[in-house]
């Protein structure tokens, strides 16, 4: 190690980035060789593994024994993955999992200063003058990384301004039903993206843009919620703006590689207040702009439901130890979804699946907020509040409808595997004498009727 281990990419250093990606390619323990003038700060999201720091003052010989005390309990046949800490990689870039080989790992066809080596040639690099040396010499056989790795050397200041480019183009989502909608991947990820590279590096935090986002949402649906004009403009813009900013939080979390469960929630649940709040806030508005409660009435009615799928789909979301809507199965999709189509399905479930999967691409939060802000900015006020009631309403009655759907399979499922352990039961229980028996008399059976 050297000082570059503390140049940051992402809000996280060096090596904190290489010790993240060691823990999530699931190995067992970090073994640290670095000079005793590098100040290493520990790392609190790195628990699943121990860490073991050696320094050395010159020449990394000088630990020799004390790291191949570190590896004596290691299989001579496997082999020892070594990370020079010379750059920003990804955790794919570790992925390789060759045994009892001599390999560099590439990123398109760039060395990434990651290589494995056999117990065998590591005691040779150990005792060596130059490590570095002596692994380019004696490595000759290389292994391709993923073609989602990500790879960047660090040779000059300008280098880390190109790993931020190249991290924070990684963090881009395709476009498709279960990834981006269409007003996603054209004007919010872009933005999004935008403020998050530079932002990256600074002390704001996913869960502080979670508690921005909300605010903004927050005070949209105040703003919609006194029927002015101009208010009402300004609400679908600041509504806009917080449907961008939802892909912040997320974009920070995997740029610092510190996605946290109770994030997630957080972001889910604060997207659904946002959402019923602005509903509840229209629902006013147009109460007040044609002088008829209804409106109000109808839309608050509206919100009760979504209020009630959203608290039911929470339910199931801890019984699953998920944290979000995109994770959850509907109820409407084949049973295997690889096997789609093989599984019988008849005409109405095809349908339906057609139907769901459509309005899965409208009702994305990106599509109706965009569609909403356009309408109100025109003056279609009342069009907007139909759109949207009749999205939500589709939403709301949708998410019951799935999630009675699937408490009906979990029930079936339950009851034939409760008469399955029954039946099981009851066959364990009978005497083997008696089994005995029985066995003679089927045969006489048998016999007199042929």
């Amino acid at each position: 190690m050297s000082n570059i281990a503390d140049v940051r990419v992402g809000g996280i250093s060096l090596y904190q980035r290489a010790c993240r990606s060691i823990q999530k390619a699931g190995f067992e323990e970090i073994i640290v060789a670095r000079p005793d003038s590098v100040q290493i700060k520990p790392d609190f999201q790195i628990i699943k593994i121990p860490i073991q720091l050696h320094e050395y003052k010159a020449r990394l010989s000088e630990i020799t024994q004390p790291l191949l005390d570190a590896l004596k309990d290691e299989d001579e046949n496997q082999s020892t993955c070594i990370c020079v800490l010379d750059g920003m990689l990804s955790p794919e870039c570790l992925g390789m999992r060759p045994v009892g080989a001599d390999v560099r790992i590439l990123t398109k066809a760039e060395p990434t200063g990651v290589y494995f080596v056999s117990y065998k040639l590591l005691r040779q690099l150990l005792d060596s003058e130059d490590i570095l040396e002596e692994i380019e010499a004696d490595i000759t056989e290389t292994f391709q990384a993923p073609d989602n790795a990500i790879y960047h050397r660090m040779l000059c200041s300008d280098d880390a301004k190109i790993a931020q480019n190249m991290l924070t183009k990684s963090l881009r989502k395709p476009f498709g039903r279960d990834a981006d909608g269409l007003i996603a991947y054209t004007i919010n990820r872009p933005c999004s993206l935008f403020i998050s590279k530079r932002i990256a590096n600074s002390f704001i935090t996913p869960n502080m843009v979670t508690v921005f986002g909300l605010i903004l949402g927050l005070v949209a649906a105040g703003l919609m919620f006194t029927a002015i004009d101009f208010l009402m403009i300004l609400a679908v813009i600041l509504w806009q703006i917080s449907s961008m900013v939802d892909g912040i939080d997320g974009e920070l979390a995997r740029m610092r590689m510190n996605p946290s469960h109770k994030g997630e929630w957080f972001d889910t649940v604060a997207d659904d207040i946002t959402n019923i709040t602005f509903m509840f806030g229209l629902g006013h508005a147009m109460s007040i702009i044609k002088d008829c409660p209804l409106y109000f009435y109808i839309a608050s009615g509206v919100c009760v439901l979504m209020v009630i799928a959203c608290l039911w789909f929470y339910r199931e979301f801890v019984k699953m130890g998920i944290a979000s809507h995109n994770h959850f199965e509907w109820g409407f999709e084949a049973e295997n979804k690889e096997n789609k189509r093989k599984e019988h399905r008849n005409i109405f479930r095809r349908f339906v699946d057609l139907v769901a999967g459509g309005f899965a691409w409208i009702a994305k939060r990106d599509f109706y907020t965009f569609l909403i802000m356009i309408l109100v900015i025109i003056h279609q006020t009342p069009i907007a509040y139909y759109v949207m009631l009749t999205g939500a309403s589709f939403v709301g009655i949708g998410s019951l409808i799935a999630l009675t759907i699937r408490a009906a399979r979990n029930a079936r499922r339950k009851r034939m595997e409760l008469k399955k352990s029954k039946s099981s039961a009851q066959n364990k229980a009978v005497p083997s004498s008696a089994r005995a028996k029985e066995e003679p008399a089927e045969k006489t059976d048998s016999e007199t009727a042929e």
